[in-house]
């Protein structure tokens, strides 16, 4: 089907103040591949979900727009595994597995504020004028809050060249100093080593850490879903929940195999891929909580801004404890699951699968 008609293109593209939008960016010369290829998709759907993804995808509205997006991206994964999509029973689609049986789809889209390259221009500044104190000792930074917008990094390079200072004249105890306002909290630490000529006295930057604050927008969203899910009247449905974003996920995969499966008895490391073994009692964890028993799996996708609109990032994390599991082959793309169980211990690793992109508007055949 024709998702967007020239007409609406080309009157999209006139359009003053429009710039932001996602609508605007699918309507230019160099996205016509991505429409053909989402008018593709919408053409096997049920006409149900064909006529909600169509009033979405012509939305101004940033939310409206991504939510449909999002969706078609992970039913798009979910066909190259060889699922279909049977249908629409608001606000979750019906999906089935050829061998697993039917299946409901919730999608949770999220849109950043942070925006690529900004922030790294950010940090880059900062670095670049700590690297120009003047001192006898070596020393690390550690960002641990995010750098504002108005950033002046000559305040913070001041007061360490004072602390530096200090130690220099042996009027500082101990290694570590940190300079903290209502925007920003930094820490610094002596590496030991003298500063040799032509070196910097900056050694090393680290941070910052999204993946707690990510967590924190994450995590509540994820639990309502699941609350909602459990008072519905699909609850006996197994449930497969997607998190999407239109910016990279800054989160890495502890915090969130954290999350979803608790902190593991054991970690293992040899020829093959990192496990994490499982056993006795869980802690605080998603998969093992007794209130969810109907979710199989959680689908993490983040758009790859830079590189294209239809360009995905994409890791599945199922839950071998769900009352219906799934397993690597039933996904395809790169997923966590179960290895091994014995006895009452599992070992879980990643499975590569055929990677972890998926493309849209791509050439067809």
């Amino acid at each position: 089907m024709e998702l967007l008609p020239s007409r609406l293109v080309q009157q999209t593209l006139r359009m003053s103040g429009s710039g932001h939008s996602y609508l605007k960016q699918l309507c230019l010369p160099e996205a016509a591949l991505l429409r053909e290829d989402l008018g593709r998709r919408l053409d096997p759907l049920p006409s149900v979900l064909q006529d909600r993804y169509s009033e979405m995808l012509i939305s101004l509205d940033n939310r409206k727009f991504f939510q449909a997006f999002s969706e078609i991206s992970v039913l798009g994964a979910l066909q190259e595994a060889g699922w279909n999509v049977r249908g629409w029973a608001s606000p979750y689609v019906q999906v089935e597995h050829p061998a697993r049986g039917s299946f409901s789809l919730s999608v949770l889209a999220f849109l950043q504020q942070r925006r690529p390259g900004g922030e790294e221009g950010l940090h880059q500044r900062l670095v670049e004028s700590l690297g120009r104190v003047s001192a006898r000792h070596r020393f690390a930074v550690l960002v641990r809050r995010w750098l504002p917008p108005d950033l002046d990094p000559e305040p913070v390079r001041r007061a360490l060249e004072l602390w530096l200072a200090q130690v220099s004249h042996g009027q500082w105890q101990g290694r570590y100093a940190t300079y903290e306002d209502e925007r920003l909290a930094l820490e610094f630490c002596l590496t030991g080593e003298p500063v040799e000529a032509g070196q910097s006295a900056l050694a090393f930057s680290m941070g910052p850490f999204y993946g707690h604050r990510t967590m924190e927008a994450m995590e509540p969203r994820v639990v309502a879903e699941l609350d909602r899910y459990a008072a519905s009247p699909r609850r006996r449905t197994p449930l497969l929940l997607a998190c999407v974003t239109d910016q990279p996920w800054l989160m890495n995969d502890g915090y969130l195999l954290d999350f979803l499966y608790g902190r593991p008895d054991g970690i293992r490391s040899g020829d093959g891929p990192l496990t994490r073994d499982y056993e006795g009692t869980p802690g605080v964890c998603l998969f093992r909580d007794p209130l969810y028993p109907f979710l199989s799996g959680l689908w993490m996708m983040d758009r790859r801004p830079t590189v294209a609109l239809g360009e995905l990032r994409l890791r599945v994390c199922l839950n071998p404890w769900a009352q219906s599991t799934l397993t690597p082959e039933d996904v395809t793309f790169r997923s966590f699951a179960e290895k091994n169980r014995e006895g009452g211990r599992r070992s879980l690793c990643w499975f590569e699968g055929r990677g972890s992109l998926l493309r849209l508007g791509a050439e067809p055949g």
